[in-house]
């Protein structure tokens, strides 16, 4: 069970809640090794460095040239010389040997908590099998900051989502559209947020993250990465697909590769934490095997920034469709952040039929199978239409289905019909 704490407003030079130590306590509690994962500049090394209470000389970082060369040169006499509780950042750079002592260990002693691990690229990123740490290992990912944690609320929107009784959450005082839209602009890397950056200050920063990430060294032997640019124009294809459907063939097309080498290019960065698939959702579970995915980047401030997109380009004003899949990707940032420190065993995915009805998200308690679906609009005025697939949905599933919302960027709360309301984006925030 994972608790939720109050937040620390400020870490050093970083922004982290405090809901995330107590789940990786949680866990350190639980297993015998804890993988966190996340993109680079998430707070890892912060939560780690500042706010977990580790004992002198127990960290360690494979960005350190001479403690990852012992490490490859002699994995089992390294791991066995870890003290207990030792944490290790970019654990991934050290390769498949670095685990495969882990498990030698952990399987020779079952205490809890042994080890740390650190890394902003999954193992999982190689083509080849590779030691997972199944049954021995707890996972978290560190996300970018949700809004909750940037304005130090306690966030309840997908718990309550459950608790709902057919109406819907409480609304905090809605947010002003500029106000929104520059929440989407901003993103939530600890750093942009907390150094207030702006205009070509936040251009630059996205740049150079951008650039270190994909050009890294390290990070080129998890794939055949033979050309930086391919990779670059790949994301920038990516963020510009913000809220589609990842349809492989297509995507090559358009960047002019392989579709192998588009496959593995997008596991990379799947891997990298940079891309976030969007299961489809379907009752049968074949069928939703079957089913494409849609591409969302993990930060929308580094979507806007590929994109190229501005605080102009989002006014209602403006021609071009820029708004609706960046707000769109927004929604499912903050209700993925959310479902990670809930206490629901929450899924989240989309749904698309034949028939043309499409809902942006749904939101299962695998638990119960109970459905809720949330539906975002760019529009300031919301109307009965804009819930009509989540009434069709609705009529399918009956009692099973919850609640229905459609996110907007007004300030209204209205009913739309038998458990269908329309409710501001900033209910997602909500103080409670």
């Amino acid at each position: 069970m994972l608790r939720y704490a109050s937040y620390d407003v400020a870490v050093g030079e970083k922004l982290i809640a405090r809901n995330t130590v107590e789940q990786l306590e949680d866990l350190l509690e639980t297993f015998r090794v804890v993988i966190v994962g996340g993109a680079r500049q998430t707070g890892k090394t912060t939560l780690v460095n500042e706010l977990l209470e580790r004992a002198p000389g127990t960290r360690f970082t494979f960005d350190d040239e001479a403690v990852r060369q012992r490490a490859v040169e002699d994995p089992i006499g390294f791991v066995e010389a870890l003290p207990r509780g030792a944490s290790v950042a970019e654990y991934q750079r050290a390769g498949e040997p670095f685990l495969l002592a882990v498990k030698r260990r952990v399987d020779r002693d079952r205490s809890r908590g042994q080890l740390l691990l650190t890394g902003s690229a999954s193992y999982l990123a190689t083509r080849r099998p590779v030691e997972t740490l199944a049954g021995r290992a707890g996972r978290l990912v560190l996300w970018p900051l949700s809004q909750g944690e940037q304005r130090g609320v306690h966030e309840t929107f997908v718990a309550r989502l459950f608790d709902a009784h057919g109406r819907p959450p409480t609304a905090n005082a809605p947010t002003n559209r500029a106000q929104l839209m520059e929440a989407v602009l901003r993103g939530g890397f600890p750093e942009v947020v907390s150094e207030a950056l702006t205009g070509r200050r936040r251009r630059s920063w996205y740049q150079s993250y951008v650039h270190d990430v994909v050009s890294r060294e390290a990070l080129r032997p998890l794939v055949d990465i033979r050309l930086e640019r391919e990779m670059l124009t790949l994301l920038r294809l990516m963020a510009a697909r913000s809220a589609q459907e990842l349809i492989i063939a297509e995507l090559a097309r358009d960047a002019g590769l392989a579709r192998e080498t588009t496959a593995n290019y997008v596991a990379l960065l799947e891997a990298l934490y940079l891309v976030q698939p969007l299961p489809a959702w379907a009752t049968n579970a074949t069928t939703r095997a079957k089913r494409h995915p849609k591409i969302h980047l993990v930060d929308t401030g580094l979507a806007a920034h590929l994109s190229g997109a501005t605080m102009s380009d989002l006014s209602p004003l403006t021609p071009g469709r820029l708004l609706g899949p960046l707000l769109e990707s927004f929604v499912v940032g903050e209700l993925s952040k959310q479902a990670t420190w809930s206490e629901r065993d929450i899924a989240l995915s989309h749904f698309r039929d034949r028939a043309g009805a499409e809902i942006d998200v749904i939101v299962e308690d695998r638990d119960s199978g109970a459905i809720c679906g949330i539906e975002v609009k760019a529009s300031a005025t919301p109307t009965q239409r804009d819930a009509r697939h989540l009434a069709y949905i609705r009529d399918r599933l009956g009692r099973r289905f919850t609640l229905g919302v459609v996110l907007h960027t007004g300030d209204v709360v209205l009913p739309l019909g038998d458990r269908l309301w329309a409710m501001p984006v900033s209910a997602l925030w909500q103080d409670v």
